[in-house]
């Protein structure tokens, strides 16, 4: 029921033409199609139109067509009424932009915490070396043999290298889960999952790989050590 009486869903649930994408971007579960003579009897919130043109502009075109529109139309008048203007080739480029600059902060920030982690640990092993030699050196007086203390400093520095970085997989992986859930709409719209876990399979891969690097330069340190 409405101000232009009763409406009933036409007989075709579904609308094929395209209305532009703004109209999906409202986070509504239902967008329901109206003729005009319907809408005439509306109250009217907002209006959209959509231009389509035969060809692409150039960014700096885009900039200037959109610098135009500003200083006719403002963006708030005295009135109350506001208009705005959304290029595709400025919207895309400024995704692209964004999301170069929000994976490369990421990537940064995850290398420099990872690094100093791994180093934090490294060196924790490095500088304890001392009481290992002396405690490795009664094994040997013992009988012990080089193979057996080798397979014991790699357990003792897999321990120390491994609970910490099985945590930090734990609560990764709850957070990129509760992350993906929060935003499926966004990511399934603007980047794609596959996409995203492409970029996320790339991130892990050069953690892994500084861990392996890490890992092996203290064992390699930590045997001459001893």
């Amino acid at each position: 029921m409405t101000d232009a009486g009763e409406l009933i869903l036409s007989g075709q649930p579904y609308y094929e033409e395209a209305i532009g994408e703004t109209a999906y971007n409202s986070y509504t579960n239902v967008l329901y199609v109206f003729p005009d003579s319907v809408c005439e009897k509306l109250l009217s919130v907002m209006r959209n139109r959509y231009i389509t043109i035969s060809g692409s502009i150039s960014y700096e075109n885009a900039r200037e067509l959109e610098q135009a529109f500003s200083d006719e139309y403002p963006e708030i008048t005295d009135i109350g009424v506001s208009y705005g203007i959304r290029l595709s080739t400025l919207q895309v480029n400024d995704a692209k932009a964004g999301n170069f600059v929000l994976q490369a902060s990421m990537l940064y920030g995850a290398v420099v915490l990872m690094v100093i982690c791994l180093t934090i640990l490294s060196l924790q092993q490095l500088l304890d070396a001392g009481k290992y030699k002396y405690r490795f050196g009664v094994l040997r007086k013992l009988g012990v043999e080089e193979e057996k203390i080798g397979r014991l400093v790699l357990k003792q520095l897999g321990v120390w290298f491994g609970l910490p970085i099985l945590v930090a997989v734990m609560v990764a992986t709850v957070v990129i889960a509760y992350f993906i859930q929060t935003v499926s709409a966004e990511i399934s719209a603007y980047i794609g999952f596959g996409a995203l876990m492409q970029q996320i399979g790339m991130t892990a891969g050069i953690l892994v790989l500084l861990l392996i690097c890490y890992f092996i330069s203290t064992w390699i340190l930590f045997k001459r050590s001893i």
